[in-house]
């Protein structure tokens, strides 16, 4: 087991204020990370936290794009690009001590929570990327409330022969943190945005889908018991872990998800509420809860089936808004009663 602090120090720009800003918060509220091992699957888990003070949070500031890695066509916010890369040099020597420890049997898997999640997909690819590892050695990203940080990520994970159940992403029904670069951003926003960033006149996923960040890997959504948190307005009632249904026609799917990025919208101060339901609905301990809430209900104690084995009862999902074209079409959401063992196989224990 390994526990680290991090700090980081970012390159100066030519805006002092900002560049040092960005320094005092990097070195000033550093992500942590443990690891955990796991012999029986010869497996190193590499489990990122999540910002633990308002100052982390400093780091979401500098979402502007930048090349992911040298692709031309891959951007990635700076702030989580910049602290991925502080991770990565901490991370490789764990990483080759397990290859020669375990050889060809060696596998890798990483999580976090909130903007940890986000770090930890960008170092899974990055190891992949710079060849350290091969494809088959590192297991599915499982992220809890984590925001998507890549434009132009499917791309990516093309190149590599991956397909989006490479990253899971767990979303609590409410939780605003992972819509917060993936929701809409109305277009006197988006005029002010590009006034203060250069790098925003060309940036493909806000001039073409009015987002920062794009979704990337398959949607999870985790919803709790109604005393809780009231049920989502998209979703049936109760306590279930919901997947996206991607067998239909791609636009509906990329609709659905869209809908649900966007419900509730982060712009929107209803979404925030008075009684802390940012909090409520964002902290890891309210996606533990949850969690155990959907395991005590769906694992039992013999057998973990596959995860791929989606056999519950579909539910159905019906999108309202001003995409008229797929208003009317409903979209298919399963309750993954088989599926829960995703969170099992990240140590959580009920």
């Amino acid at each position: 087991m390994g526990f680290e602090r991090k700090h980081h120090r970012i390159h100066s720009s030519k805006d002092q204020l900002l560049s040092m800003a960005a320094h005092q918060s990097f070195h000033s509220s550093p992500f942590e990370w443990i690891i955990c091992d796991d012999p029986i699957r010869h497996t190193r888990i590499f489990v990122i936290q999540g910002p633990d003070s308002l100052t982390s949070w400093w780091r979401v500031l500098f979402f502007h794009p930048t090349k992911f890695e040298g692709k031309l066509d891959v951007f990635v916010h700076k702030g989580m690009y910049e602290a991925a890369k502080v991770i990565y040099e901490k991370v490789i020597p764990h990483v080759v001590d397990f290859l020669q420890t375990h050889g060809e049997h060696a596998r890798f898997q990483f999580t976090g929570h909130s903007l940890g999640g986000s770090i930890a997909v960008l170092v899974s690819l990055m190891l992949l990327i710079r060849n350290v590892v091969r494809c088959s050695m590192v297991e599915p990203v499982v992220t809890f409330g984590s925001p998507f940080v890549l434009c132009g990520g499917r791309k990516l994970l093309d190149e590599l022969t991956l397909d989006d159940a490479q990253i899971y992403n767990v979303i609590m029904h409410g939780d605003i943190v992972p819509r917060g670069f993936s929701c809409n951003i109305p277009g006197f926003l988006i005029s002010i945005l590009k006034l203060f960033k250069r790098s925003l006149h060309s940036h493909p996923c806000l001039n073409e889908n009015k987002f920062m960040y794009s979704p990337l890997g398959e949607l999870l959504i985790l919803q709790p018991n109604a005393k809780s948190s009231p049920g989502h307005p998209l979703l049936p009632p109760g306590t279930a872990f919901y997947a996206l249904d991607t067998t239909g026609c791609k636009d509906t799917s990329n609709a659905a998800i869209n809908g649900f990025l966007n419900s509730p919208h982060p712009f929107d101060p209803k979404a925030y509420g008075d009684d802390g339901t940012v909090s409520l609905n964002h902290d890891s301990s309210s996606y533990l809860k949850a969690i155990k809430g959907v395991l005590r209900l769906h694992i039992t104690a013999t057998i973990v089936p596959k995860l791929r084995e989606k056999k519950s009862l579909c539910h159905h999902l019906r999108i309202h808004g001003s995409m008229k074209e797929i208003q009317n079409q409903q979209i298919r959401f399963y309750d993954i009663k088989d599926g829960v063992c995703i969170l099992a196989r990240v140590g959580i224990n009920i």
